[in-house]
């Protein structure tokens, strides 16, 4: 991992860290909204940093997702401009933090080669190269 995104990371636990309530009662719906999707099988992480569609699926999932994205962006944006980074990096250093962290055994990941894979039992999720 190079040094700018180790500063991001530190950046966004700082941000969180300092800006506790809102931040955190942000965090916890929009990670209840995601951990839904992904349990349901029809929604995983992707390596961008943004949930995705697994498949085909219905309209109102797509909306969740969508949902649920818009919050990420909006996050990834305001972080970015407050550490003077790119939204891109934001996003890429927080779905590190996702693959980690919050795809469990039998849910969906999508990597930096675009193909859908499913978390078996406890191994770990391929961390994309720029995860460190």
């Amino acid at each position: 991992m190079n040094r700018r995104l180790k500063l991001i990371i530190a950046a966004g636990v700082a941000v969180v860290a300092i800006t506790g309530g809102a931040t955190a009662a942000f965090a916890m719906y929009q990670a209840d909204a995601a951990a839904e999707l992904r349990s349901s099988g029809q929604a995983g992480e992707q390596a961008d940093g943004y949930l995705g569609v697994v498949g085909s699926a219905s309209g109102a999932v797509r909306a969740q997702v969508d949902s649920v994205n818009i919050k990420r962006r909006a996050y990834y944006t305001d972080l970015a401009a407050k550490r003077g980074a790119k939204i891109e990096e934001v996003a890429a250093t927080t779905a590190c933090e996702l693959f980690r962290t919050k795809v469990g055994p039998g849910q969906f990941y999508r990597g930096t080669d675009g193909a859908w894979k499913k978390r078996e039992g406890s191994a770990a999720v391929p961390l994309p190269s720029y995860c460190g």
